[in-house]
């Protein structure tokens, strides 16, 4: 015990030895959250007050969750593998594979990757003739996953929408979930809101999980939405050991529905919660921290906090103003390259707002020959190949799986044509049965050929065949045997010679991981293979031991530290993103994702803007507003544009103070230009009493124009052009 003890300064003992009621343990950024965690976890066996099963820990990511059971092991010295540690998706679904037959599903349930949810969203539309730039794929699925965070049901959805658009959803909401009942699926969304409404409905179940565990433990808490609420509001005993940690100033996802009054509101949920902070911070040097402190408490939804350090000190905050992207990627890999030589590229990391941000760094990259990582690109579970070999192991698990079946029918080729198949598919709806039993009886179906009868009763017997296997037989012999009968490998060489071998090889990486997971798994069944896979995200792929630099989004970078951050991009408009201007909490949540970005810095941190970025038909581009928040004896400026546009005092390199450009447009013309053009969105604009502005929108014209205007001195206003006065500087 003492040995557990030792390693924790006196907040983080506080929170290990408060065993007993709810506790929230309030964790600044760097401040050994996971320290906390696990040493908890460790205690409360040490003190023999629960055996490993009988606690719960959860988390966000498999890679938190295999760093807490690694972590536990080595505090312990023995195996936890019958501890229950994993994600909130990874325990709703071995949760449903032993309690699905509650609610009518077969515990051999297959899961959709995002993927697979659009593809079966894109067939639902089709079905229903659905279409228009309004009902993507993409916009569809998202308004039904919003729904099912907030656990409704299709009907519910149907009952409650409002307007056409909502109405023609609920219509694909309600196919959805039937072709995914009749698949026996589940997507990712379900695994939470089944589980949910599972053990909310079913009396005997609920209080047979609540006696399971006597201590649960919650990390990211401020991360998780109404679904993972319900969730552990549901699992919670009569004792209320709940643990949650977490930090209100590090909920960055509430556009996928993380709800930040969850973390907020504990003390209420839980009457009699105690709550610990912990403030010491073990990352960063003191100027980050006083840096990120002085823009996060601009913020009004949080709980108050001082991070400190013993690191006191540190190199001050470098802002670059530079031209243009292309200038702010050369700047950037510039600097990189001058402290490689006193540091590895594995401690530096370049993080951007969107995806699309990394383009313009990985062709200096390249240029330069600088290994790197992308986090957040195709993952490797998202590849062709793998899709397809990954759908007849899921074929093999659930034959009534469509999206499995459609995806491998024809690879490798079969001579099926498409009429064979949608006559298939209609015999398949007329008699309620799946593709595969129809497949089955495919030499009885008189509408189809005779070699397109024999072709798909081959494949049903060949699947039927490999399900046999799948029972006897390893995961790797059985995906080894898959490969072998059905040439998938020869057929990815004929498909492309150039890639094909690749693919080979991919494939090869693949049963080297099945290999590895019938080794390492205590149960190392087909199921739960399909399950840890598809629930596998691309962040679990980082490797900290190669040496390469990465690049990520500022929400990927959530859990990581370095040596050097830069954090790119910072202009209105784009960090924070524009449409957050207008609605309070969505601001206070970009800030939140600088101050997460900021702090996963150890020792110096670098922020860039560009004046020119070619963007949303725009280019003009103004300083972030939360730029003006850091305290300006912390920052030490740089900047490189010809043009200058103020976020605070700025002097030329020479050290001659800049002045404004001169109008371009001649006095007294305020609204409508002579030559019949009007004001535009991305217009730089000077107006007597705010300064300078960017345009956001423009609605109406002559004297009737209304403007958007973003003003780098007071922020977004509404103006009426006929009286502002504004001067365009800048098209």
């Amino acid at each position: 015990m003492s040995r557990l003890l030792d390693q924790l300064n006196d907040c983080q003992k506080a929170a290990v030895e408060q065993t007993e009621g709810p506790l929230l343990v309030v964790a600044g950024a760097g401040s050994g959250k996971t320290r906390v965690l696990t040493h908890r976890l460790a205690y409360i066996i040490d003190q023999q007050k629960a055996k490993p099963w009988e606690i719960l820990a959860v988390t966000f990511t498999n890679r938190g969750a295999g760093e807490m059971k690694e972590r536990i092991e080595g505090l312990l010295g023995f195996d936890i593998s019958r501890m229950w540690v994993s994600t909130f998706h990874s325990f709703c679904a071995r949760f449903l594979r032993m309690e699905a037959t509650h609610i009518d599903y077969p515990t051999s349930f297959t899961i959709l990757d995002n993927a697979d949810s659009k593809s079966l969203i894109k067939r639902c539309l089709k079905d229903l003739g659905v279409a228009g730039s309004q009902f993507t794929p993409d916009s569809v699925l998202r308004k039904i996953s919003s729904a099912k965070n907030r656990l409704y049901t299709a009907e519910r959805f149907a009952s409650e929408a409002n307007g056409y658009y909502d109405e023609r959803v609920a219509q694909v909401f309600t196919l959805y979930e039937s072709k995914l009942r009749a698949s026996a699926a589940f997507d990712f969304d379900d695994l939470l809101g089944r589980a949910v409404m599972l053990l909310n409905a079913h009396d005997d179940v609920r209080e047979n999980w609540k006696r399971r565990f006597k201590y649960i433990l919650v990390d990211e808490y401020q991360d998780t939405n109404h679904a993972q609420y319900g969730l552990l509001k549901a699992l919670v005993g009569p004792d209320k050991n709940i643990c949650v940690v977490g930090d209100e100033d590090q909920s960055i996802y509430g556009w996928r529905g993380a709800d930040i009054s969850n973390i907020l509101n504990f003390e209420n949920d839980f009457p009699g919660a105690k709550v610990i902070k912990l403030e010491q911070n073990y990352r960063s040097t003191q100027t980050i921290l006083d840096a990120a402190s002085a823009v996060i408490k601009n913020n009004i939804s949080r709980k108050d906090k001082t991070l400190w350090t013993e690191h006191d000190g540190g190199e001050k905050i470098t802002v670059a103003l530079v031209e243009s992207q292309g200038d702010e990627a050369d700047w950037v890999i510039q600097k990189i390259l001058e402290r490689r030589n006193g540091g590895a590229l594995k401690e530096m990391v370049i993080l951007y707002r969107t995806n699309a941000q990394s383009r313009t760094f990985e062709e200096v990259l390249r240029r330069e020959n600088i290994p790197y990582q992308i986090i957040g690109g195709v993952s490797f579970y998202q590849r062709k190949e793998i899709k397809d070999i990954i759908a007849y192991l899921k074929l093999v698990s659930n034959h009534r799986d469509e999206a499995a079946f459609i995806r491998i029918i024809n690879f490798p080729k079969r001579a099926l044509g498409q009429t064979s198949l949608e006559r298939l598919t209609a015999y398949a709806n007329q008699t309620g049965k799946s593709l595969f039993e129809a497949a089955s009886e495919a030499d009885t179906i008189g509408t189809i050929g005779s070699r397109a009868q024999n072709g798909l009763k081959k494949f049903a017997e060949m699947i039927a065949g490999f399900k046999q296997d799948s029972e006897t037989l390893p995961i790797d012999r059985l995906i080894e045997k898959i490969i072998d009968e059905t040439g998938l490998n020869q057929a990815l060489v004929d498909d492309d010679p150039v890639t094909g071998e690749a693919r080979v090889e991919n494939i090869d990486e693949f049963s080297a991981a099945a290999t590895d997971f019938f080794h390492t798994n205590p149960d190392p069944t087909l199921d739960n293979f399909l399950a840890e896979i598809t629930l596998y995200t691309d962040l679990d792929n980082y490797q900290e031991t190669d040496d390469k630099l990465t690049l990520m989004t500022l929400h990927n970078a959530k859990g990581l530290e370095f040596d050097n951050v830069f954090i790119t991009g910072l202009e209105d408009g784009l960090f924070p993103l524009a449409r957050a201007f207008d609605e309070p909490s969505e601001l206070e949540e970009e800030r939140r994702l600088l101050y997460v970005g900021a702090t996963r810095a150890r020792k110096v941190l670098t922020l860039t803007a560009a004046h020119y970025r070619y963007r949303f038909g725009g280019s003009e581009s103004v300083p972030s507003r939360f730029l003006k928040e850091i305290p300006p004896d912390l920052i030490e400026k740089i900047d490189k544009r010809s043009y200058r546009y103020e976020f605070g005092p700025t002097r030329t390199p020479a050290g001659r103070q800049s002045k404004p450009a001169k109008p371009s447009r001649p006095d007294g013309v305020y609204y409508e230009y002579e030559d019949g053009e009007g004001m535009k969105p991305g217009n730089i604009v000077l107006h007597a009493k705010f300064g300078q502005g960017r345009v956001l929108k423009v609605e109406g014209y002559g004297e009737e124009m209304r403007l958007d205007v973003d003003f780098a001195s007071v922020g977004p206003k509404k103006l009426i052009a006929k009286y502002a006065k504004l001067t365009v500087i800048s098209e």
